[in-house]
């Protein structure tokens, strides 16, 4: 790749907080389960738009909103029905952040600005716990996970947005409840598995469908699914998360 002018490596350093400042966003929305205001302020929503977890990716705008806001809302408002019996105090209410807390740190970040300014890539890990004790049996739960990022942005209209995002769990188990390395190794070394639960009702529409990441287990370490960037000129299908449907220039 070329050599940046001063100018350019001021201009990208620059971009590489905003890019930040995005993903930082994103964790308070999603820790507020505001999954409405997160794909409609900060989110380039566009046939190239793409969200993917373990179960598979959904592209395109249309269905990134539908999987990403129609569903996850869905959710939220169920819970609420099945709560308001047990805690009346949450009438009137918004029902989206009484469904859980989802608490991700975001650390070990790594993101490289493209030589010409216009899009910029990120890994990030995601220690962190979800958790609630709004339950319609009253008990309280949390899930510890540990999750990597591979995220991809774009600059539209000089505002900084997001394109592409992967979520890689890692780990993903019930905190203080059981050995979880100790199940897991019973379940990977069975004879006789049981088969795998039925797909859950309700998941998202996707067009790729998974899985698309493996995570730890006792028998094998994470796959890099989503390592993180390397310098690169521009963003294309050599260099982003997810390969792009139409080629766009954002900045224009």
């Amino acid at each position: 790749m070329r050599e940046l002018t001063l100018h350019e490596r001021i201009r990208n350093a620059a971009a590489s907080q905003e890019v930040e400042n995005v993903k930082a966003r994103h964790t308070y929305l999603h820790g507020r389960a505001d999954a409405t205001t997160e794909w409609d302020e900060i989110w380039c929503m566009d046939e190239n738009a793409s969200w993917a977890h373990a179960f598979g990716r959904m592209r395109g705008g249309d269905q990134v909103w539908w999987g990403s806001v129609g569903d996850y809302d869905k959710m939220c408002f169920e819970n609420w029905l099945e709560i308001r019996e047990r805690y009346p105090e949450v009438t009137g209410k918004d029902p989206r952040p009484l469904m859980e807390a989802s608490v991700h740190t975001l650390v070990t970040d790594v993101i490289e600005v493209a030589a010409d300014g216009k899009s910029a890539r990120g890994s990030f890990i995601t220690p962190g716990v979800i958790h609630s004790r709004l339950t319609d049996d009253g008990r309280p739960y949390c899930n510890v996970l540990w999750e990597r990022y591979g995220s991809d942005f774009v600059l539209v209209d000089g505002e900084w947005k997001y394109l592409h995002e992967h979520v890689c769990p890692d780990i993903l188990t019930r905190m203080d409840c059981f050995d979880w390395a100790h199940g897991e190794y019973e379940r990977l070394t069975d004879p006789n598995p049981n088969p795998p639960p039925p797909p859950t009702l309700g998941a998202p529409p996707v067009t790729d469908p998974g899985p698309l990441h493996t995570p730890y287990s006792v028998l094998d370490r994470p796959k890099n699914t989503v390592p993180w960037p390397e310098p690169y000129e521009t963003l294309d299908n050599d260099n982003t998360y997810t390969s792009l449907v139409a080629k766009k220039d954002y900045c224009s």
